[in-house]
């Protein structure tokens, strides 16, 4: 039987901002607050809530340049880093600016990137090109006034991207650890420059020449980076300036010293200027009349948005990627190992509603992986948020383990008989609709249109009753 068509969707809500709208550059969750942060082209951060999509408020007064990074922790702190030369931890409680760290190399000098561990007091900052040299600068957050220690050889051009892979424990077997090699740090600052080269580095080690662990040149300006797992090994993606895609597996040699093996490049034809000829269903939420008169049958994508490995991975270790139209529509393509390409996993498309969809470039993208959402910006300054829960097809991965098992719960099918009952049981009256409707105002946290009851720790067959609720009152 062949695979269903990959489904289509509409934006489950959008939210332009206000006048004047900016560039949404990258959105940055919150590890404390139910909120997003989105960062522009200008020296503030838009605080908005990640259900209604609507501004709630601005980090402002820290910058006096374009902001360029924004970084977070699992204990809660917000950072950015600025052209301005500083670095900002931001109390997000107060709107305002807690700490501001001048980044200075004999004189000041602009941030590009940035990643933050408050547990280990280290905020790490990569730096443009000046005078010949770029920085990766290590400030201990306790005394910040200077940095702790300084590389300045790892790269030879602007750093892009700076992140802290999980501890090495937690990928590399005991027998890959062996006592003959040298020890390996406990944590990997994972770097990249438009220099081309991709770098693993001891985050801990001041000693830059005993820091770096593993290096290898990809030969193209590198835009961004990130480490991600598959089946319990740890690999590393790169994006390139020219939407190229890279890939490494993150492993030990011949002789049990750390490397970045097994590259392999997806080029940026896979991605740009390819025609997609969509399924004739129609998006799998309500069209009025006139939108249905509108709807597309073709996409051409322009450009490739993100490379999302908690989206999926497939089979051969490639991850899912994103690809926009200067319409504002996405495609999310997943690697398939039959046509040894990026195909279609499922088309988010803009919508003749202005509430619906992104209708310019999309710069942005945010997959809440609890939350089973995508969140996305685009240069006209709309956020919008899209349901994967909402989806008629499960994303495709490219991994036949994950594909074929047809997204049932293990203990679905004994539970059928359950469920007969269960819909049975639907038929509610009036007076129980609002008994449970009081209940749920005092359930706890809300839930959105975005968010959904994916949060809530419901069991399967509610999940499903809770779909089945959403058709029959969908408001789309």
């Amino acid at each position: 039987m062949p695979p269903p068509p990959p489904s289509m969707t509409y934006a489950t809500l959008s939210s332009p901002l206000p006048p004047p709208a900016p560039y949404i550059l990258s959105i940055t969750p919150s590890a404390s607050f139910p909120h997003l942060l989105l960062r522009h082209p200008s020296p503030s951060i838009t605080i908005v809530d990640n259900q209604t999509l609507q501004p709630i408020e601005q980090l402002q007064g820290g910058h006096t340049g374009l902001i360029s990074a924004i970084a977070t922790d699992r204990e809660g702190a917000v950072w950015s880093s600025g052209k301005d030369a500083r670095v900002v931890r931001w109390d997000e409680r107060t709107r305002r600016a807690a700490t501001v760290i001048k980044a200075s190399v004999r004189k000041p000098i602009p941030v590009l990137a940035l990643t933050v561990s408050e547990r280990d007091h280290l905020v790490i900052g990569g730096t443009e090109l000046v005078s010949s040299e770029s920085h990766i600068l290590f400030w201990d957050t306790r005394h910040p006034s200077v940095p702790a220690y300084t590389h300045s050889s790892t790269h030879s051009d602007d750093i892009t991207h700076l992140s802290l892979l999980p501890s090495t424990n937690t990928f590399l077997s005991s027998s890959s650890s062996s006592s003959n090699g040298p020890p390996l740090p406990d944590r990997l600052l994972l770097s990249a420059s438009t220099d081309g080269l991709v770098a693993l580095s001891n985050m801990k080690e001041s000693d830059e020449d005993e820091a770096v662990v593993a290096t290898d040149n990809w030969g193209q300006s590198i835009a961004d980076a990130g480490g991600y797992m598959h089946k319990g090994k740890m690999k590393v993606w790169a994006r390139s300036d020219m939407d190229a895609v890279a890939i490494w597996d993150v492993g030990k040699g011949d002789e049990e010293e750390l490397e970045l093996q097994n590259h392999i490049e997806y080029p940026s034809d896979l991605f740009k200027f390819k025609d997609f000829k969509l399924p004739q269903l129609g998006p799998n939420t309500t069209q009025t009349a006139a939108e249905e008169r509108q709807s597309k049958t073709h996409l051409k994508s322009d450009y490739l948005i993100d490379v999302t490995p908690s989206l999926g991975v497939s089979k051969s270790g490639a991850p899912i990627v994103s690809v926009g139209t200067n319409e504002g529509d996405m495609i999310i393509q997943h690697y398939s190992p039959t046509s040894k390409s990026y195909t279609p996993s499922s088309y988010f498309l803009t919508n003749p509603n202005p509430s619906r969809g992104h209708k310019d470039v999309i710069r942005a993208i945010h997959h809440d992986l609890t939350n089973e959402a995508i969140y996305t910006g685009s240069e006209d300054g709309v956020l919008s948020g899209w349901s994967l829960s909402s989806l008629e097809q499960r994303l495709v991965v490219g991994d036949d383990a994950v594909d074929d098992d047809d997204g049932r719960d293990p203990l679905e099918d004994d539970n059928d008989d359950n469920d007969m009952e269960d819909e049975e049981s639907e038929i509610e009256t009036e007076d129980e609709d609002e008994d449970e409707d009081e209940d749920m105002e005092d359930e706890g946290p809300r839930y959105g249109p975005v968010i959904g009851a994916a949060t809530r720790g419901r069991t399967g067959s509610e999940i499903r009753r809770e779909k089945r609720r959403e058709k029959r009152f969908d408001p789309y």
